[in-house]
């Protein structure tokens, strides 16, 4: 009995380092959990449009097409930029696009963001969606198949629209 307890001990313990391990490499990263919260929190201490840059070759409110909006602002953090510039054809995990989008009269109307996440969506290129009310609150998050279908023909650009990858 005595065995059984020591073992069933040490498992636990074996299991609780091995998690913190796994978590504490994920924050050496700077991994974001592919949650609307997380993203919405991150995006918020990182002040995106202020201290991201544009997609290469775009401006503030350029005209858009819809759904999004009749002017767009997209931003890209630093592995998404990278990815751009090395014109390989795909991003790389971590990176994430903010798009405002905003209407005829120049209002914000939402915010659009993806997040490339190793193993969250093979299908549909391991983007996880999410779009925000200008307040933060989430409107839609995760596997938007509306949002998948519509970028599905821009796969082979991994499924985006803004701007070529090759």
């Amino acid at each position: 009995m005595k065995k059984a307890v020591f073992l069933i001990l040490l498992l636990t313990v074996f299991s609780l380092v091995f998690s913190g391990i796994i978590l504490a490499q994920a924050k050496k990263r700077g991994a974001v959990a592919a949650t609307g919260v997380s993203l919405w929190d991150y995006l918020k201490k990182q002040a995106y449009a202020k201290n991201w840059q544009m997609w290469p070759g775009t401006t503030g409110m350029y005209e858009g097409p819809e759904p999004h909006g009749a002017f767009l602002t997209t931003y890209v953090n630093d592995v998404a930029l990278k990815s751009i510039s090395a014109k390989k054809g795909k991003f790389a995990d971590g990176a994430i696009i903010a798009q405002d989008n905003f209407s005829k009269d120049k209002k914000l109307k939402f915010i659009s963001v993806i997040y490339k996440v190793k193993g969250y969506n093979p299908q549909g290129g391991d983007w996880f969606w999410v779009q925000y009310k200008p307040d933060g609150r989430i409107e839609s998050e995760g596997k938007i198949d509306e949002c998948i279908k519509c970028h599905e023909a821009q796969k082979g650009n991994d499924y985006v629209y803004t701007g070529k990858l090759k």
